[in-house]
């Protein structure tokens, strides 16, 4: 694709997205009440499309960073000096563990909370806790044996996307959950439960950019059911996650790929990570758990970090 025909591309998507940003920071109540199912009688969904998104919407942000671990294991490898190399190779491969064991903890985590299971949740901690570390353990042995059988030839460039990664994930998520407490922007969901016991439910009810401040759900809207979680709205955690699939769209600028197979691959990566991110970001309007500017900003600031840190990590590696 020529650079014009980029430029122009480009522009028009960051226009697009700027005008239903606009719009959206207008009409968010209006969106939430059009799309959401939620009855209020409850604080978490019945809905399957949600509840299926809830659980596993999360889970490209730590298996990314399970096949950056495993790049950085196959890494250290080439170190010469022994205790540095399997120090070094030890550390990631736990790193990339940790990060596959949260995948499974947070799956089985969401599940319990939907089926109403999270006393069982509770009593087999220990034996769970056991098992999410062998499946940790066996998904980094497949990542590092997937990892070993890309050729050599692309080892820096993988480390390299790597590292772009980590500057993502500290840009995207240092900013997205620190905000949170910062805006204390009400969810929807505590807005509908509030609605279904004929109480004032948008007393709390602010923009994304009003700053409102730390805010914590008093104990009467406890015991109405709302979680201590009713006031994290701005921006959404679960799109930012989700999102973090976009750095899989600048992999193919780091393996020096031959112009039509860097632009297949590319186009495969924006096809999955766009279409993945927006299923979840609708299934966090369909839950109530946040309103339109929430998970556009979580998916456009995820976004832009991506694209920022590969810009520094080309520049840094030359690959």
């Amino acid at each position: 694709m020529k650079q014009k025909s980029k430029l122009i591309l480009s522009v028009t998507f960051i226009a697009t997205f700027l005008v239903v940003f606009l719009l959206a920071t207008f009409y968010d109540l209006e969106i939430s009440r059009a799309i959401c199912r939620l009855t209020g009688e409850t604080y978490l969904s019945n809905n399957l499309f949600g509840r299926f998104f809830e659980t596993f919407g999360e889970s490209p942000l730590y298996i990314i960073c399970g096949f950056a671990t495993a790049n950085f294991a196959r890494g250290c490898l080439k170190i010469k000096k022994n205790w540095l190399k399997i120090t070094l190779t030890v550390f990631c491969v736990a790193l990339g563990v940790l990060a596959y064991y949260i995948v499974f903890q947070r799956m089985t985590e969401y599940a319990c909370e939907h089926f109403g299971k999270i006393e069982f949740y509770e009593k087999l901690g220990t034996y769970l806790t056991c098992g999410w570390l062998v499946l940790a353990g066996g998904a980094i042995a497949l990542t590092l044996y997937l990892t070993f059988k890309i050729p050599e030839k692309y080892l820096k460039g993988l480390i390299a996307f790597s590292f772009s990664v980590l500057i993502a994930l500290i840009l995207a998520q240092g900013w997205v959950q620190g905000v949170k407490s910062i805006v204390g922007r009400q969810r929807y969901r505590a807005i509908k439960v509030l609605e279904y016991h004929e109480l004032d439910s948008l007393i709390d009810y602010s923009k994304w950019f009003v700053i409102n401040g730390k805010r914590v759900v008093t104990e009467e809207m406890l015991a109405l059911g709302i979680a201590k979680d009713g006031y994290k709205s701005f921006p959404s955690g679960h799109t930012c996650a989700a999102a973090m699939s976009f750095t899989l769209i600048f992999l193919p600028d780091f393996l020096g790929l031959e112009e039509g197979k860097r632009v297949k691959l590319k186009g495969i990566m924006i096809g999955v990570s766009f279409l993945f991110t927006a299923l979840v970001a609708l299934s966090r309007i369909v839950v109530g758990a946040h309103y339109l500017t929430d998970v556009l900003f979580g998916a456009g600031w995820t976004y832009l970090s991506a694209w920022v840190s590969k810009i520094i990590m080309k520049k840094i590696s030359k690959v």
